[in-house]
């Protein structure tokens, strides 16, 4: 059965385009919401909830990570019927969804920034709790973008995501590997067996829907 998902990153606080966004969106019969970070915008678990409760009220399963942007504090999760997959693994049907928020460090020293070592190490702990089988299909779901060709370009042509992550991409082979952080990054691109994608930022309208079954995924970009 396929799996359809809104994916969302990049919220930074803006209520107003997220409500557009699942305007747009929940009509096209959604299984799960997933959230790469920056959910609120320098702001304190208080903000973290008063957004989460927005998607909440859309009334399906949602699944997130934090951003830089974020209250590390909150990596354990906040008061929300959403799960927050911080080096965890979670699951709806046969989809397994493991993750890890912040970034690597930036020039801006910014809430949540950890060491790129520490990223991957987050990730990787997560994976082996999965019920991962020939059956289920692996999600990726982190903030910081993997070293690629597309979601991790900045403005002025730098690529600035992890090889690390990239390398743990390439090796554990998860079916989609959804990411965010560099705001004029959307898009999609492959590495290895692995549709990454960057849905861009939610402040701003974008979002992607990704579709996942029978071991192939895929995804498109939309503007709310």
């Amino acid at each position: 059965m396929v799996k359809r998902i809104l994916a969302i990153s990049d919220i930074h606080a803006k209520v107003s385009s997220l409500k557009e966004i699942l305007a747009s969106a929940l009509p096209l019969s959604l299984d799960a919401i997933t959230i790469s970070g920056d959910i609120s915008h320098f702001g304190d678990a208080s903000e973290v909830e008063r957004v989460l409760a927005e998607v909440e009220g859309a009334g399906i399963p949602f699944f997130y990570v934090l951003g830089n942007c974020d209250p590390p504090e909150s990596r354990r999760g906040v008061r929300s019927a959403g799960k927050c997959v911080e080096a965890l693994c979670s699951s709806i049907d046969d989809l397994t969804i493991a993750g890890a928020g912040g970034s690597t460090p930036t020039p801006f020293s910014t809430l949540f920034e950890v060491s790129e070592d520490e990223l991957v190490s987050s990730v990787a702990s997560a994976i082996p709790s999965c019920s991962h089988s020939g059956r289920s299909a692996l999600m990726l779901l982190v903030h910081n973008p993997p070293y690629g060709q597309v979601v991790d370009r900045t403005r002025i042509g730098w690529h600035v995501g992890s090889k690390k992550l990239g390398r743990l991409i390439a090796e554990a082979s998860p079916l989609v590997a959804q990411c965010g952080h560099i705001h004029e990054a959307a898009g999609t691109e492959v590495i290895g067996n692995t549709l990454v994608v960057n849905p861009g930022p939610a402040f701003k309208g974008s979002y992607a829907v990704i579709e996942i079954g029978e071991g192939k995924a895929d995804a498109r970009l939309g503007r709310a």
